[in-house]
């Protein structure tokens, strides 16, 4: 056998094959033997039908068949010896096989490219000072007495903050638009949930009353039937309640349940913001660690890979889109941003692969079965009271595999910023390109 190995780039290998005749003839008396056992012909019994006749029915397809079977177990062969590991299928051209003469063929295959990688250790990074404020605190307060409010009837003209039920239908020029219709609808009057300043023309109305509001749309309202145009809501209030918020007192701090007294509510708001900041902070100087090794390295992304990958992509926003409502028009109208964007994404996501690889082999890092199976079991703790599908979701082996990736890139990321310098600034000096700055926001304590 002669093999010729080209590169006519970093991700592609392009080989040349020729195997002795031999070896094809020996594998189509391997498939006349196999047909002989079982070949029926009339007036033959099962497996003993003549050499000659199984050639005149079959000998194009088993020549076809064993050139296709060589052509496959040759190729193997040749991969082992070369240490190739193909990255998609491999493009055969100019298969030949005549005469006495050997069989040659020639074999494009993508590999994973060569890679000039940018400097991984000794990076300085910038990571913005914050710290958790009372007025942070008091946010989150504002927040739970908002989700522990009263509503109660008002007998008296809607006014500014009232929460206002109606029912109501669009038109635009007398005509009903479609889609824009609602009953028992609930309005927070001064809250921006219609476009411009309409709310305000609810102030004053009364319940049971019905009149019309009359809403221009921004330019560039999300919803596309909706931009730009005059629409007259023709509303009948149902019902106007009043908000009553609960005193931040040790009383509201007992009526959640695990306080006894507001500061303790406080302290418990205050840790859960702190150790959401520091999450976040850690996260933050994680994104720019890659983005800083992603911009000092140099590799080529095999084409075929990444049409692949991004057609994985694209598929999933479609999914995403479909699952969120979108029609049909509005995911054909969406689809060269989509498109462009799956490209770029699939560029991106080969690329910080490429580079975990190459940082992984250098520095010997992985996930073992048992850090794998402790951080799933870590991650089922924390939700199975919430979602009881969860163990059964994480027994699928391509989710586990999808997990432990993840869990690489951030054991390689954590190993980058270990090697860091960490340089504490203001928020506004930290990189442009940079993740959003992390600033304290908190849920519910």
């Amino acid at each position: 056998m002669k093999v010729s190995v080209e590169t006519p780039s970093s991700y592609q290998k392009v080989l040349t094959i020729e195997v002795p005749s031999e070896t094809v003839t020996a594998e189509i008396e391997n498939i006349y033997s196999r047909i002989k056992k079982t070949a029926t012909h009339p007036g033959f019994r099962p497996g003993k039908v003549p050499r000659k006749i199984l050639e005149k029915k079959f000998s194009d397809s088993i020549r076809a068949e064993a050139i296709e079977s060589t052509v496959s177990s040759t190729l193997k062969q040749v991969l082992e010896e070369q240490h190739l590991v193909p990255l998609t299928t491999p493009d055969f051209e100019d298969v030949t096989f005549e005469g006495e003469g050997p069989l040659s063929f020639k074999v494009t295959i993508e590999v994973e490219p060569t890679i000039e990688l940018g400097e991984y250790k000794g990076l300085e990074l910038k990571r913005p000072k914050a710290a958790v404020s009372e007025e942070d605190v008091q946010r989150v307060l504002e927040r739970l007495q908002l989700s522990n409010a009263k509503y109660i009837p008002a007998e008296r003209p809607v006014e500014k903050n009232d929460i206002v039920v109606i029912d109501f239908e669009g038109f635009e020029g007398g005509k009903s638009v479609e889609g824009l219709k609602a009953e028992n609808f609930s309005v927070e009057v001064g809250a921006g949930m219609f476009a411009g300043e309409s709310e305000s023309q609810f102030v004053g109305m009364k319940k049971g009353e019905t009149g019309n509001i009359s809403v221009k749309y921004p330019d560039d309202f999300s919803t596309k039937e909706l931009a730009g145009k005059q629409i007259v809501l023709s509303v009948t209030v149902k019902d106007v309640k009043i908000r009553q918020l609960p005193d931040l007192d040790d009383e509201f701090a007992k009526d959640l349940g695990t306080y006894t007294t507001l500061e303790e509510l406080k302290q418990s708001v205050r840790e859960n913001l702190q150790k959401d900041l520091a999450k976040r902070l850690e996260q933050f100087t994680r994104e720019q660690a890659l983005m800083t090794v992603l911009a000092n390295t140099k590799v080529e992304i095999p084409p075929k890979l990444r049409s692949r990958v991004g057609a994985s992509i694209f598929e999933e926003e479609v999914r995403k889109l479909a699952y969120r409502g979108a029609d049909k028009e509005t995911i054909t109208a969406a689809r060269d941003k989509i498109s462009e964007f799956a490209e770029a994404e699939a560029a991106r996501q080969l690329k910080v692969t490429f580079v975990a690889d190459e940082i992984a082999r250098r520095e010997n890092l992985s996930v073992t079965d048992e850090e794998l199976s402790q951080s799933i079991e870590e991650t089922i703790a924390q939700a199975e009271d919430e979602d009881p599908r969860i163990r059964t979701y994480f027994n699928s082996e391509r989710v586990r595999d999808r997990y432990r990736e993840q869990m690489r890139i951030r054991k390689i990321l954590d190993f980058i910023v270990s090697n860091a310098t960490i340089v504490e600034v203001d928020p506004a000096e930290t990189p442009a390109d940079s993740a959003q700055t992390p600033e304290p926001e908190g849920g519910e304590s």
